[in-house]
């Protein structure tokens, strides 16, 4: 290929493609604001029978979308767009950017695409491209990535301490409060991981063990109802086998009736999109209003747990969310929201993912220079209402602060 078949054309601006560009899957126009990705065939490996292309990200909610639909090069034999930065603010759980390319209706993987550089990829479990401009900091990106794609062994912790208890179980007392803990599920391995890392029987003993430790009273569930696998055989990466098995803190809280599967009145559960990109939906507003009225109930005695699957994402928003209605501030709740990523199991959450989820949630511009995160919260839930009435009242916050706080 010689050097004008590499010269790319867009709005009669000429840009040379390199082969390194190629492998980025993108290149940034600073003079314009702009970004333009690429998918190259070659290095894809895709063939010619392409007949919708698309860049899917964290700024698309990753579905479809008429601005994100690539354009084909047949003199260079890629696909390519170019959309300004500003369209690109929406960031994944890395603080960057994250995409994938959707050729004819599927993600394509980055399986076995080694030659994508760092930091342009994002080594967690999903394995998404990112984007990274040049003021970003690429010496932090690639710390960051590493730690994302660390899955950690059982030799990596230390199990006699409780720091390392807590790190390896996510288990650990909510900022702000003194009867709220937040952990990972405290019985059921999800995602296959019990198949996938071999930390993850000990994982959950430990949950338990904390768990009782503690003397947990009362538990806040916001992901769907397991026990109803209760019984279901499950494999371990080291061979052996077992059944699910409900742990006997958690039978008594069963017992007591003391267990909120969290719904919205129409039964919804509350899921990873909603938390992040849509606080301000009712939705969200009826699942802080179902938690707290469980917490406040006085026949659900502390101390709480609080978890979903793996205690990151919904666990992670809603922690800080009561948190902050109890006094913690942003430092303190976006600081024990990264300290999930202890648990080292191919997953990466940073806090500016959180930041925007409180920026959408409060209509702040930064989150981080709000001066009384209690006070904010207080007035929005106060201030705002489903179907006439207001999410929560002072009174029941009030009574969440002297139950918890």
């Amino acid at each position: 290929m010689n050097s004008d078949e590499q010269l790319l054309c867009i709005n009669g601006k000429k840009y040379f493609i390199t082969q390194e560009d190629r492998k980025r899957c993108m290149i940034e126009d600073s003079e314009l604001s702009l970004v333009v990705f690429l998918y190259d065939y070659e290095l894809w490996g895709q063939s010619d029978d392409v007949h919708s292309a698309y860049v899917c990200g964290s700024f698309t909610s990753w579905v479809e979308n008429p601005d994100f639909k690539m354009t084909f090069s047949p003199e260079l034999s890629l696909q390519y767009l170019a959309v300004p930065v500003s369209a690109l603010k929406e960031c994944g759980n890395s603080s960057h950017p994250e995409y994938k390319f959707c050729i004819n209706g599927s993600y394509i993987s980055l399986a076995g695409k080694n030659f994508i550089p760092e930091p342009y990829f994002f080594p967690s479990f999903d394995k998404n491209l990112m984007v990274v401009l040049s003021a970003d900091n690429l010496e932090e990106t690639i710390k960051l990535n590493r730690i994302a794609g660390w899955v950690k062994k059982l030799s990596d912790f230390d199990l006699e301490s409780r720091e390392g208890q807590e790190e390896i179980s996510n288990f650990r007392l909510v900022p702000g409060t003194r009867k709220l803990f937040r952990s990972f599920h405290p019985f059921y391995p999800t995602g296959n991981r019990n198949e996938i890392f071999e930390t993850e029987k000990t994982r959950i003993e430990l949950v338990q063990k904390l768990a009782s430790e503690e003397g947990i009273k009362s538990d806040i569930n916001l992901t769907d109802d397991y026990t109803v696998f209760a019984g279901q055989e499950i494999h371990w990466l080291d061979g052996t086998c077992a059944k699910i098995e409900i742990p006997p803190y958690y039978q008594k809280i069963i017992d007591s009736k003391c267990v909120c599967n969290v719904a919205a009145p129409s039964g919804i559960v509350p899921s990873y999109e909603y938390v992040y990109a849509k606080p301000r939906d009712p939705l969200f507003g009826e699942w802080v209003r179902c938690i707290v009225n469980f917490i406040i109930d006085d026949s659900h005695p502390a101390p709480f747990q609080i978890h979903c699957a793996i205690g990151t994402d919904r666990t992670g928003v809603f922690s800080a969310v009561l948190g902050g209605l109890c006094g913690a501030g942003w430092k303190e709740v976006s600081e024990d929201y990264e300290k999930t990523n202890r648990m080292g199991i191919n997953e990466y959450r940073s806090k500016v993912f959180l930041a925007q989820s409180f920026q959408r949630l409060l209509d702040v511009e930064d989150i981080s220079k709000v001066k009384n995160l209690s006070e904010s919260l207080t007035d929005y839930f106060t201030t705002a209402k489903i179907e006439g009435e207001p999410i929560l009242t002072m009174r029941q916050i009030k009574a969440l602060i002297k139950k918890i706080g």
